[in-house]
């Protein structure tokens, strides 16, 4: 297979090649220097592992809408604040909001809240494309992913990846294996062995760092092509993975990733963040593009080789990513090869967007989340 490595920065710097943008994001914190703080600190971690090593206090973020045109943000509004939104999504009139350890469906003016003991630091939850009465839940936090159907509250599918091939995490003191598991009796026959391990309950009192996770499945999606598949993006293994619903079975088709984000499938192309290493990678079957950020001006020089890539959307030809070391919005047209970078507020850790313009009717509602 092909593999073309094309530098973003050697494409001409335009403001005009995408019209307005109105986007709705996730904030997942209003405090990025701290962030940036502890991700910086993880460097030194033995088991070479990005993320935190102990548990930290749950931050505020919010959700905001906004429009871009002619390279700058051009109208802002804040419209609820709320414990570290990550994951949002929007399919036929419905919206979906993930705030922490909760995911809220707003769907014919009424709001939906799903919750449960497993859910927490949650990335990604996704309306079901072939079925809109359900939305599938990445709780990054336990290595877990969820399918409920909201409007009954039942959960209609559960996939631990403790429990499917990917049974340990790495200690970031020691660099050695950690076991984990919600099962006592697998804690048990652990510490028979003299196994070091994890036995976790769920639950609020229960907390895995980021480091000390197994796979750190940190978004999931339906494969449109597909009803009975799901793709997952592994942070620590680098690779997104297709999850067959009926066998569990977990398979590797997108590889060579570093702290992935956003993984999905557009028609026939795999798409996928690889976050640290500072590009978008889309692939087929024929060939592989690796689109770098790297060269792009306007990244902090305390950063220095540490990129951070966050997550990727298309609008029709044009990508927008959010670049959380550039604090911007770096929107390209790969068959044009043009590109434009829009800055935003340079605290904000910016998570998530989507298109905003088909759903004003239900603005209301989420700053009725406000918290």
């Amino acid at each position: 297979m092909e593999t073309k490595h094309i530098d973003i920065a050697d494409f001409k710097r335009d403001n005009s090649f995408y019209g307005e943008m109105n986007l709705l994001i996730t904030i997942k914190s209003f405090d990025l220097k701290a962030i940036r703080a502890r991700y910086l600190k993880s460097k030194n971690n033995k088991s070479k592992r990005t993320g935190s090593v102990e548990r930290r206090a749950v931050t505020e973020g919010g959700v905001a809408n906004l429009s871009i045109s002619k390279g700058e943000i051009t109208s802002l509004n804040v419209l609820a604040k709320l414990p570290e939104p990550r994951g949002i999504d929007y399919h036929n009139g419905i919206i979906a909001l993930s705030s922490e350890n909760k995911v809220f469906i707003i769907k014919e003016n009424k709001i939906y809240t799903i919750t449960d003991p497993w859910f927490s630091y949650i990335h990604t939850c996704k309306i079901n494309p072939f079925d809109t009465s359900k939305i599938l839940v990445s709780s990054s936090g336990f290595d877990c992913i969820f399918e409920y159907d909201y409007i009954n509250n039942i959960k209609t599918f559960e996939w631990f990846a403790w429990e499917n091939g990917f049974e340990y995490g790495i200690d970031p003191e020691n660099g050695e294996k950690v076991f984990l598991t919600r099962k006592e009796e697998k804690s048990l026959e652990y510490k028979q062995k003299g196994i070091n391990h994890l036995f976790i309950k769920g639950g609020k009192d229960s907390f895995l760092p980021t480091s000390k996770r197994a796979a750190f499945v940190n978004s999931v999606v339906y494969n449109p092509n597909n009803k009975e598949e799901i793709l997952a993006t592994f942070f620590h293994e680098g690779a997104v993975y297709s999850i067959d619903r009926n066998t569990a079975n977990a398979n590797i088709v997108l590889t060579g990733l570093t702290n992935p984000h956003g993984g999905c499938m557009k028609q026939d192309n795999i798409m996928a963040t690889s976050t640290k290493s500072g590009e978008l990678v889309i692939k087929n079957e024929q060939s592989q593009n690796r689109y770098s950020f790297k060269k792009l001006e306007g990244k902090d020089k305390v950063l220095g080789e540490f990129e951070w890539i966050q997550n990727s959307i298309v609008i029709d030809e044009n990508i927008i990513s959010i670049d959380s070391n550039r604090n911007a919005f770096v929107i390209f047209n790969p068959k044009k090869k043009l590109y434009d970078i829009i800055p935003f507020d340079d605290n904000w850790a910016v998570q998530d967007l989507i298109l905003s313009k088909s759903i004003d009717e239900n603005i209301s509602l989420i700053k009725e989340l406000y918290q």
